[in-house]
């Protein structure tokens, strides 16, 4: 009974041995992975490879409907664009034209035809000089210089037309003889040129030269109506713009002779 059990001990030893993988058993691991590899780069290689034959004929068919010796990009097509010719029209560069002071007039008479006709803005031509009279319930609240919100498209209009212009532009704020003293305003004078500063810089904020504008306030001292009456005081209280032909004098002229004396000066 002993011989047999220290036979089946001896016979289990045996059997760990042969499972026993001993120091080597990274080898097989390694060989796996070094085939895989193997693999991986043949595939690689393989499919990285260009049939040179199809190559040539397709790069040879190409050539021949994109050779820009004959000019044609189809067979059948019509050739490539020439000038003039093109999909695209050709572009259209808005050009600011000198335009006479007549031209002008119409321009403003067309645009405010509507308020001209209701008697709301009127224009006058006197020799080389165009007036418009905007009233004071046009633009303004009673006594204040503040632009109303509604009044901005009539001044949009008039921008449009004046901006870039080489002409020279006189805002004039005019009040009636009614004496006027508040927080804000101490009398007619500075009331007038408030609402002349405020007319003008919007419109040079729309395109118009600033260098061609004159900003003016008479207050009460030009008056084209009787004070004396409402409607009169009405008339009275306006914003003028006038446009007239520049003068030697003017600000654009007397802006090239200071540059043109100064150039004369560093040549000399």
């Amino acid at each position: 009974m002993k011989k047999k059990f220290k036979k089946n001990i001896d016979e289990l030893k045996i059997s760990d041995i042969e499972h026993n993988t001993g120091s080597d058993r990274y080898l097989i691991t390694y060989a796996d992975l070094i085939t895989l590899l193997l693999g991986l780069f043949v595939i690689l290689y393989a499919a990285s490879q260009v049939d040179k034959t199809k190559f040539s004929e397709l790069s040879a068919a190409l050539a021949q409907y994109f050779n820009p010796k004959t000019g044609k990009i189809l067979e059948k097509g019509e050739g490539e664009l020439t000038g003039g010719k093109g999909v695209l029209p050709a572009p259209e560069f808005s050009v600011n034209k000198e335009k006479s002071l007549q031209e002008v007039r119409t321009e403003l008479e067309q645009k405010l035809s509507e308020l001209i006709s209701q008697k709301k803005i009127t224009i006058a031509q006197t020799g080389t000089t165009i007036t418009l009279v905007l009233p004071e319930v046009l633009l303004f609240q009673s006594g204040k210089a503040q632009i109303n919100n509604d009044s901005y498209p009539i001044l949009d209009s008039i921008a449009s037309i004046l901006k870039q212009l080489p002409f020279e532009i006189y805002i004039d704020g005019h009040t009636d003889i009614i004496p006027i003293r508040t927080f804000q305003y101490e009398s007619n004078w500075h009331l007038s040129v408030d609402r002349a500063l405020n007319v003008g810089y919007y419109l040079i904020q729309k395109g118009i030269v600033e260098k061609n504008v004159v900003i003016r306030g008479f207050g009460p001292e030009r008056p084209i109506d009787d004070n004396s009456t409402p409607e009169g005081r009405s008339r009275n209280r306006r914003v003028e713009i006038t446009i007239a032909q520049p003068t030697s004098s003017s600000a654009a002229t007397t802006q090239v002779e200071d540059i043109s004396s100064q150039e004369n000066i560093k040549n000399n």
